[in-house]
């Protein structure tokens, strides 16, 4: 692929700090492979010094959509073992959550559908397998927005009950 079009195509999709290799497709999808370039750091401690610690099996990973095709990541992560702090881990841990089959920006385009259309819609363009994960994250944000209300109820009635305090005193 020419400098050009893999920097095209890395603008398109929005990675940055990735290297984009080959890119193929059919009618239903475009599937573009994909491997992390940069310098890593151990995302327990920070540390640099890291050595190789093998592959991970490449993942097909749902990232967009585009003209009606499903845009696929075929992610190859490297595994590396921190000098420092002796943990393992994988490489792209900020593109996509662990055992996930949707990056993050996948994720926040299916909630956004979800805004306009029913679940059972989104559900039949995205197939069975994400409605598990669409779900739970749906499930989480209402939950935190929940939370949040009921933390502002609790500090307007402290500030009630302190104002009362302050009235009868």
């Amino acid at each position: 692929m020419a400098k050009s079009q893999d920097n095209g195509t890395t603008i398109l999709l929005g990675l940055k700090d990735y290297k984009v290799g080959e890119v193929w497709g059919g009618e239903e999808k475009v599937v573009v492979k994909v491997e992390i370039k940069g310098r890593i750091k151990c995302s327990y401690c920070g540390s640099g010094k890291l050595y190789r610690h093998g592959m991970c099996q490449p993942r097909k990973i749902l990232h967009t959509w585009s003209n009606g095709r499903r845009v696929y990541l075929e992610l190859h992560r490297r595994r590396w073992k921190c000098r420092d702090c002796k943990r393992t881990f994988a490489e792209g841990r900020e593109l996509v959550r662990s055992r996930s089959r949707l990056t993050r920006q996948a994720e926040t385009e299916v909630l956004w559908q979800l805004k306009d259309r029913n679940f059972s819609q989104v559900r039949r363009e995205l197939g069975g397998l994400y409605q598990q994960r669409v779900k739970a994250r749906l499930e989480r944000e209402r939950g935190e927005r929940r939370k949040m209300k009921e933390e502002k109820e609790e500090e307007i009635e402290r500030k009630r009950t302190e104002q009362l305090a302050l009235l009868e005193f």
